[in-house]
């Protein structure tokens, strides 16, 4: 009687669940990467068992822009669509009065009822770009200076800020090696620790591409892109690519060398070697000093400074140098206050 029992149950249980079902994600938000989807029932439809884990041959799948959608069968992956529009679910082991006496088979081996051997579970994950979040370099990232104007090669260190984002590339990787079956949903920061770490590490390698162009720290923002692009192909021969992201898009807030006034100095020295550079750099120096020895009382003349004082009364130094100025032209020193 309890095989008999269980077999009707189970054959009731499984004539139940061939009503065909609808999934479809109206709604996702920009900080979720996967949503467990939930089958629709109406008010008044005949379809009353509402169970996320059955789905039968013939159900509708719906699929958003920006969207794709996973099937989940005993915890593998056995379709996966991300083309917009409506898509029908086919699981061959389902085909006709075999696959449903399979079914009825199964349940009565576990007791019938409604107990469901086989598990299905519908994600939807999303494909749109993945934005706001924000990085900081801790330590500062190696850069080598170089100047094609000067020869100058000097290393360095760059503090960098800003923000990126990043895209799903490959769905079903992603779930496999991250994911895993969720209950509810999976948002960006339970990946936000991985992602910064994988950007941390690309960026020198991709910096150091940057630095055989010849770019100083100040040109930096000026090619973003091309950082980007460095970036892009680090990351994904990385911890990213690996498991089915990509980074999308990168933006520096601030990009700050850690040693800007050695190279600044080094700068200036270079340019002092040129004997052209050097006479136009003395010739503005003793033309800012020529106004601020004649405030300090100092008379100018071509090729030399004459002090200009009211007392010009004659003294005669320590040294037996006789004067008329401030200090002694045998020796330097300074006039006394009553003079000789």
């Amino acid at each position: 009687m309890g095989i008999l029992k269980a077999a009707i149950g189970a054959v009731h249980s499984v004539k139940e669940e061939m009503w065909r079902e609808f999934f479809c994600c109206d709604t996702m938000s920009d900080d979720t990467i996967l949503l467990r989807a939930e089958k629709r029932v109406g008010q008044y439809s005949a379809n009353t068992r509402k169970d996320d884990n059955v789905l039968t041959n013939g159900s509708i799948l719906s699929v958003a822009d920006g969207q794709c959608v996973l099937v989940v069968k005993q915890g593998k992956v056995i379709d996966f669509c991300g083309e917009p529009g409506e898509h029908i679910f086919e699981d061959p082991e389902q085909r006709g009065l075999k696959g449903f006496f399979r079914e009825v088979g199964r349940r009565v081996a576990f007791g019938g009822g409604d107990i469901q051997p086989t598990v299905y579970r519908v994600y939807y994950m999303n494909t749109k770009e993945i934005t706001g979040l924000s990085f900081q370099t801790r330590e500062p990232v190696p850069f080598r200076i170089r100047d094609k104007n000067t020869g100058l090669e000097l290393d360095s260190g760059l503090r960098l800020s800003g923000c990126f984002s990043y895209r799903v590339s490959d769905p079903v990787k992603l779930y496999k090696d991250v994911i895993g079956n969720v209950t509810g949903r999976f948002t960006r920061e339970d990946l936000a620790a991985h992602m910064r770490t994988s950007l941390m590490q690309g960026l020198q390698p991709a910096l150091a591409g940057l630095s055989e162009l010849g770019l100083r720290p100040n040109e930096l923002p000026a090619y973003v892109p091309e950082l980007c692009e460095a970036l892009r192909a680090q990351m994904n021969a990385g911890w990213c690519g690996e498991h089915g992201l990509e980074l999308a898009s990168l933006a520096l807030d601030s990009c700050v060398p850690t040693d800007g006034g050695l190279v600044q100095s080094v700068q200036e020295a270079e340019m002092l070697t040129d004997p052209t550079m050097a006479a136009a750099v003395l010739t503005q120096a003793v033309a800012e000093a020529l106004p601020a020895a004649a405030a300090n009382g100092v008379r100018t003349v071509p090729g030399m400074a004459v002090p200009t004082g009211r007392d010009r009364t004659p003294w005669v130094c320590a040294c037996g140098q006789r004067n008329d100025s401030p200090f002694c032209r045998g020796c330097g020193a300074k006039r006394p206050e009553t003079g000789n």
